[in-house]
């Protein structure tokens, strides 16, 4: 199998290509351009990259596409020994492309910047492959002798040619993408990247919290979105910090990593990337190196693989919706084989049931079937204040009952005022437990729910691991407390198989 790697940019909405032999890097769009004695179609101006002045061109301008969307990074593109930049609105990431998938394309102009296309494997766009070779012989065209040396990205496309995978690097060089978080440097293969979010723009979520900031609009559909130092053990962006994003591809979904800005992209010689210190740093299992030398200082070297293939992650990548509030279309899955990896044990079913919405650090939503009864804060606690969920034991109706905060065991962090804090009572083969949260929402009729074929009954309870259900205008998580009880009373015993259920509820 031949082919080749594309570095996959936006202009003017439409997605463009070019061998990653010929892109060298991309650098944020400066507020102002160096003016040059001359003028050339499309010709904005110069940028001084390391010492190096480069023109810059607008590709609108040529385009006639004035109204398109603004420009946010420069594509630095080297090319029979030139070197020019092009404005872009954002990075798409890189895409291998087989040779026997070009589509050759006539235009009938006298400045054809494009003969080649190919549809884009990820998600089926149309993708034109700029011709460097119209840019250059443009009449009026300024160009800069390439002083850079060779560039990273052609050991890339050789790696291409010889058919290794995109994302393994070549001739001991890669070409990785600098972000930076705040105060903290990260660097990662680009061939991990879908694209780069130039503006984060969020919308709130259920699911918002320390380590989700909520999502944003990504084509037809809204994309959650991560601390990335959350996610790395690293601490959390300030609110100031979250400035742009960079999306991952999962298997089922997309997930955005907030960050404060994309630096460039570079090569970098695997000589370069140092090991990781034996201490000093979190062991997310993400970090694998540290890159000196760089613009900004030195980055830490993400092993995107493993950030892709973390199972937590890409199941908040699951939780994307599709924008507009279109009605979701029932889904049953169906296989004929379990091992088949397209089922993924999920499935859209309509429903009308009732459900209790409520506060558990995000609004969220359990069947009104499983509430026993909803009692104020009890009076009179004998309390275990060890930290953890369970605050304590009350009695009810000549029973002892535990109680546990539903926030801390949501992992989860809301203030309990207990004026105003309910007690949600669930009874399970005789064993009751009191949830306390901290507000009652409504009870309210669903239209949707989420099945997963594939779940795990004896799963810890989490957020990002419940099912959805849309009630009304919203999706929230579906918390099945009668689960909760019985996960409880199966570990305790287990841990105690001498024990019978009364010890539990008196616990």
């Amino acid at each position: 199998m031949t082919g080749t790697l594309y570095g996959v940019f936006t202009v003017a909405d439409v997605q463009v290509a070019l061998p990653l032999s010929e892109l060298r890097e991309v650098i944020p769009c400066p507020a102002a351009f160096d003016p040059l004695l001359a003028v050339a179609p499309g010709l904005v101006g110069a940028v001084n990259l390391r010492h190096q002045v480069i023109p810059v061109l607008d590709l609108r301008l040529l385009l006639d596409r004035r109204d398109a969307a603004d420009a946010e990074v420069v594509v630095v593109v080297t090319y029979d020994g030139s070197v020019f930049g092009l404005l872009a609105h954002a990075v798409r990431g890189v895409v291998f492309i087989e040779d026997d998938a070009h589509l050759e394309i006539s235009v009938n102009t006298d400045l054809p910047l494009f003969s080649r296309t190919f549809e884009r494997p990820d998600d089926s766009a149309v993708v034109s492959v700029l011709d460097c070779a119209a840019v250059k012989h443009t009449p009026g065209m300024v160009l800069a002798e390439d002083t850079g040396g060779p560039s990273g990205a052609v050991a890339q496309a050789q790696a291409a040619d010889a058919g290794t995978s995109a994302g393994t690097s070549a001739g001991g060089r890669r070409m990785m993408m600098l972000l930076r978080c705040g105060g903290i440097g990260l660097a990662v293969d680009v061939s991990h990247i879908h694209s780069v979010v130039p503006e984060l723009i969020l919308k709130s979520s259920p699911l918002d919290g320390p380590t989700i900031h909520g999502v944003v609009v990504l084509g037809d559909r809204f994309v959650p979105t991560v601390d990335t130092l959350a996610v790395l053990g690293l601490g959390a962006l300030s609110p100031v910090d979250v400035k742009r994003g960079v999306s991952l591809s999962y298997e089922r979904g997309l997930l955005a990593f907030a960050v404060t800005e994309v630096v460039s992209i570079v090569a970098v010689p695997d000589a370069d990337v140092l090991p990781m210190p034996e201490f000093g740093l979190p062991s997310s299992g993400h970090a694998v190196g540290i890159l000196p030398g760089q613009a900004g200082g030195s980055y830490l070297v993400l092993d995107g693989a493993a950030l892709r293939a973390d199972e937590g992650l890409g199941t908040i990548a699951a939780l994307g919706t599709p924008v507009g509030g279109a009605p979701p279309v029932t889904r049953v899955a169906a296989r004929s084989d379990a091992s088949d990896p397209r089922f993924d044990g999920r499935a859209i079913e309509t429903s009308v049931r009732k459900f209790l919405t409520y506060d558990a650090g995000v609004d969220v939503a359990t069947p009104l079937t499983q509430i026993t009864e909803i009692v104020p804060f009890p009076a009179d606690v004998i309390p275990l204040m060890d930290g953890g969920p369970l605050r304590g034991v009350f009695t009810h109706q000549r029973a002892s009952v535990p109680l546990i905060c539903l926030t801390g065991l949501l992992g989860r962090h809301a203030e309990i005022d207990e004026a105003t804090a309910r007690v949600l009572l669930i009874e399970v083969r005789g064993t009751r437990v009191g949830f306390i949260v901290p507000q009652l929402r409504a009870i309210e009729e669903s239209v949707w729910e989420e099945r997963r074929a594939d779940a795990d009954p004896d799963a810890p309870v989490s957020l990002a691991g419940s099912p959805l259900v849309k009630i009304g205008g919203r999706m929230l998580p579906r918390i099945d407390l009668e689960q909760v009880v019985r996960t409880m009373v199966t570990d305790h015993e287990r841990s105690d198989p001498a024990g019978d259920r009364r010890a539990f509820a008196d616990a």
